[in-house]
């Protein structure tokens, strides 16, 4: 009951964008495919910085891994082996229009009306996948609340989907990032305002405190959905395009955030609980806590922490064991070689953590649960998927970690 009203609400909206006209001249007239293209006009009152140029991405996904990965097409495809990422950029748009009332678009608007192709957002739902910048919903939307007009510098932090439903893991992977493209390009101390997704997620406010910004600098989408900023800057994907993480984003979460950590200590042996989410319950988990036991792990459910106690927990383990879910992007502050167990439920066998283990050197292992239930054919039916574990192949897993494990289990 308690998101109704927020659901209704979407759905009102999404009604009165579709069938309502309301203010049709801010509908963008057309596409500007490159930021770079749209740099190069005189008098667009844009300025391109490319910060990495682009590069052919590698991921040596093993064998039995590629085939147990679930594949409901789309984004959520067989993972990549090799990905072309492209130039990771920073664009200034002076009198530049920012729109996101919906998690499927974050539509970035020039000066003269059109849209920024390359810096905006836009998922396709019913494809499960991104569409063109030519098919973003705010080309087919008719009613437009009139912008917040902000003088100063905005820097948007915006990265869509998951990100605009208040996802852990794609705020440090997606959104968190792009502050590393506005500090290589020298405009940092230019930032005025920085647009957000939720003030009230304690862990996205403290993140950003971690980093030097002022609570007063936070302009959330709740007030901020439509804004036109003096000058507007907006950054590149973090991913591209695509699924793999560059190196220089997870080397920026590690360098500013890791002297975050709170001054606690915690056994290097983790177990993460989703006992506090809404899927992904390991529905054995007394039988699994009491194995863990036997070799010094502590549980942890990591919605009672605060981001720099999380921090802290990762930074100190040498071995973790957890269902997967978005609490393990924490692993970007895990030291080299820690070893890794993730435990999926038989639909929901995802590429997002085995990527990341393989591009910070982390030692990883996994897991397949039974199906819980009958066939599952959707992404969406299998998010909330239940997993039983395996004892004895859990065990088998503890006992093959690496040396530096075992002296942790040892302790």
């Amino acid at each position: 009951m308690s998101d109704l009203i927020p659901r209704v609400q979407r759905r009102a909206g999404r009604l009165l964008r579709q069938f309502v006209p309301h203010n049709l001249h801010l509908r963008p007239v057309g596409v500007y495919p490159s930021s770079q293209q749209l740099a190069a006009h005189p008098g667009a009152g844009a300025s391109y910085q490319e910060i990495y140029p682009s590069y052919k991405s590698q991921w040596p996904v093993p064998d039995d891994l590629y085939h147990q990965i679930s594949d409901y097409g789309g984004l959520h495809a067989k993972p990549n082996r090799t990905e072309k990422q492209p130039a990771a950029f920073v664009l200034t748009l002076e009198q530049g229009r920012l729109l996101a009332d919906n998690t499927l678009s974050v539509a970035v608007i020039s000066a003269d009306n059109k849209l920024v192709g390359d810096a905006s957002f836009q998922y396709d739902a019913a494809r499960a996948d991104l569409a063109r910048p030519q098919d973003n919903t705010v080309f087919n939307q008719r009613w437009f609340k009139a912008p917040v007009r902000v003088a100063g510098t905005v820097c948007s932090l915006l990265s869509g989907g998951g990100a605009a439903t208040g996802n852990y893991y794609h705020w440090l992977i997606d959104s968190l990032p792009r502050l590393h493209l506005v500090q290589e390009a020298g405009l940092w101390d230019a930032i005025d305002y920085f647009l957000i997704y939720d003030k009230q997620r304690r862990f996205v406010v403290d993140s950003l405190l971690a980093l030097g910004i002022r609570p007063e600098q936070l302009l959330d989408v709740s007030t901020h959905g439509h804004l036109v900023a003096d000058r507007l800057v907006v950054t590149s994907a973090v991913r591209g395009q695509g699924t793999h993480n560059p190196g220089w984003a997870c080397d920026f979460l590690r360098q500013e955030l890791l002297p975050a950590a709170a001054p606690e200590e915690f056994s290097p042996c983790v177990y993460l609980s989703r006992r506090d989410a809404p899927g992904r319950h390991v529905l054995n988990e007394g039988e699994v806590e009491a194995l863990l036991q036997e070799y010094g792990f502590q549980t942890h459910v990591l919605g009672e922490y605060s981001f720099a106690q999380q921090v802290a927990l990762f930074a100190g383990a040498k071995i973790v064991v957890a269902p997967t879910g978005a609490g393990l992007a924490n692993l970007v502050f895990a030291p080299a070689g820690t070893a890794v167990i993730e435990m999926f439920p038989k639909h929901f066998t995802v590429m997002e953590y085995p990527e990341l283990c393989y591009r910070l050197g982390l030692e990883y292992q996994y897991l397949v649960a039974e199906p819980a239930a009958g066939p599952i054919t959707s992404r969406r039916e299998a998010w909330r998927e239940h997993l039983t574990v395996d004892l004895h192949t859990l065990r088998h897993k503890l006992q093959n970690v690496s040396p530096r494990a075992l002296t942790a289990l040892a302790q």
